[in-house]
């Protein structure tokens, strides 16, 4: 089992790997161990230092038939960096972001997340089309861990921050979509959460609040708050990054300084 070595690492994964059967080849568990499996994955939730293990639907390893998604990832986040993560489509970027944010468990391999982790993934998640601006706010916050309180009280900031202060009334399904990837993102940058995984969240924002987000990142860096970026803008890759992991096929291609890595991968 992974330990965590270095209390400045946010973020250890050993040999991370995910496949899929395909049709016709997945292993069957019993009901008992599908149900401990979950359990232990919700009750995980609650861990200041969670743990990412192997589910037991792979526990049999892969064989004939099998799809790689993933393989082998080994890398660190340090408290207050930024990751980038590049590659083509099928790289494995979607796949690595849904393991570090717990929605799927790996197939092999596991990743230390030590404190609290926040993702914004894609444009609707976690808010309700007929609650308002407002009421979505409050909630989000509240399903990344924050108090009712906590996020009452900084939700002028979160509304000024997105430009949503004017629109609070207004029920979520008004908002345009690039209006509600604001919402989403301001809430995260504006919570208790150590790690914040931001996947494409800003692609369909202005330059304006790109740049609120950078200026706002970099304080939270200076906080000792860490970040995992995915994006296909190279542009918002090298403004925001501190280092960048670069996925080919599923696997790493290379890790390393933004300047370098980018030059390789428009090659």
């Amino acid at each position: 089992m992974l330990m965590p070595s270095n209390p400045e690492m946010r973020v250890t994964a050993l040999g991370l790997s995910k496949w899929y059967y395909s049709s016709g080849g997945a292993s069957r568990i019993s009901l008992q161990e599908a149900f401990r499996y979950q359990w232990n994955r919700l009750c995980g939730r609650a861990n200041r230092d969670l743990l990412l293990e192997e589910s037991p639907l792979q526990r049999q390893g892969p064989k004939a038939g099998t799809v790689w998604a993933v393989r082998d990832l080994s890398f660190e986040i340090r408290k207050g960096e930024v990751l980038g993560v590049v590659g083509p489509n099928g790289a494995g970027k979607s796949t690595l972001v849904r393991l570090l944010s717990r929605l799927t468990g790996p197939s092999a391999g596991e990743a230390l997340i030590q404190g609290k982790s926040a993702s914004v993934l894609e444009v609707g998640s976690g808010f309700h089309p007929d609650l308002t601006v407002r009421e979505n706010a409050l909630l989000n916050g509240v399903f990344l861990g924050m108090r009712r309180a906590e996020v009452e009280m900084r939700l002028p900031e979160i509304l000024e921050f997105s430009n949503l202060t004017a629109y609070s009334s207004s029920p979520i399904k008004k908002l345009s979509q690039g209006m509600q990837y604001r919402l989403a993102v301001s809430v995260a940058l504006h919570s208790d959460s150590e790690f914040l995984l931001l996947d494409e969240a800003l692609e369909v924002t202005d330059q304006d609040f790109e740049e609120q987000c950078l200026e706002k990142i970099q304080s939270c860096q200076s906080e000792g708050k860490s970040f995992l970026f995915v994006s296909h803008n190279l542009s918002q890759i090298k403004k925001f990054s501190s280092r960048l992991l670069w996925l080919e096929e599923g696997a790493i291609k290379a890790i390393g300084q933004p300047n370098e890595i980018l030059r390789a991968y428009c090659q």
